[in-house]
């Protein structure tokens, strides 16, 4: 095994995610963010918010779910898709979503938030933009967990996949009842996400994180606050 990335973090070995793992070890904070905030994003495609809706979990257990997704995320990238506790949660991952009215579309989308935001989230507010060699280590990552996943075809690059992320928004985004009820149980979380001296703001600073999917959530836009966060966020993760 051979270090990469800064603070000498490793990854696992010659895998063709070790660069990204090294990426995600190094900030994790910012990674983290970034992954919650690419889950939110799903809110304001009608489709995926009235089948999150539907479960309940969201809106009842907001800070579990977030949680939920993160956790599975961060061990199948430790461990390797390929390892034996990895393959039982994609398996359960798999029949729980055959089963949902959402189309392939969507789910590449899905999957292509948690490769693109947060390295979108760490370029913006992180100590450094990731690399291309990251970017394409994230991309290798998530298509073999959409092949897993059953989840294809996925576009052959990290630059391609970002493109058809930015597509897709621009044509599915919308507002609707489902999506705010899902943002407003969700933004409660960042006060939970978010240290001590910030935590307050936190669904503030949530709302001022949105980017283009803001007006599909109902988040009125407010220049001064979203300037203010960014300036905030830096200072805390530039410590990452």
């Amino acid at each position: 095994m051979t270090d990469s990335g800064p603070r000498g973090t490793r990854g696992a070995g010659d895998a063709p995610w070790s660069t990204y793992q090294a990426l995600t070890r190094a900030y994790p904070r910012a990674w983290k963010l970034g992954l919650n905030l690419a889950f939110y994003r799903c809110f304001a495609v009608p489709s995926i918010a009235r089948v999150l809706m539907s479960t309940g979990r969201i809106t009842g257990e907001p800070l579990a779910r977030a949680k939920a997704t993160g956790a599975v995320l961060f061990q199948v990238l430790e461990q390797g898709p390929d390892s034996p506790a990895s393959l039982r949660v994609l398996d359960g991952l798999r029949r729980v979503h055959d089963g949902l009215p959402v189309d392939n579309d969507a789910y590449v989308y899905v999957l292509g938030l948690f490769c693109v935001h947060p390295l979108r989230f760490i370029a913006a507010y992180g100590p450094r933009r990731p690399t291309a060699a990251e970017e394409e280590s994230a991309h290798a990552f998530h298509s073999l967990l959409a092949h897993r996943l059953g989840v294809e075809p996925v576009p052959a690059t990290y630059g391609e996949l970002a493109d058809a992320q930015d597509a897709y928004e621009e044509r599915f985004f919308r507002r609707t009842p489902e999506g705010l009820a899902l943002w407003a149980a969700s933004r409660q979380v960042f006060r939970e996400r978010l240290p001590r001296p910030f935590s307050a703001l936190g669904p503030l600073l949530a709302e001022a994180l949105m980017g283009t999917a803001a007006p599909a959530l109902g988040i009125p836009d407010r220049p001064r606050t979203r300037a203010l966060t960014g300036r905030l966020l830096r200072r805390y993760l530039s410590r990452t």
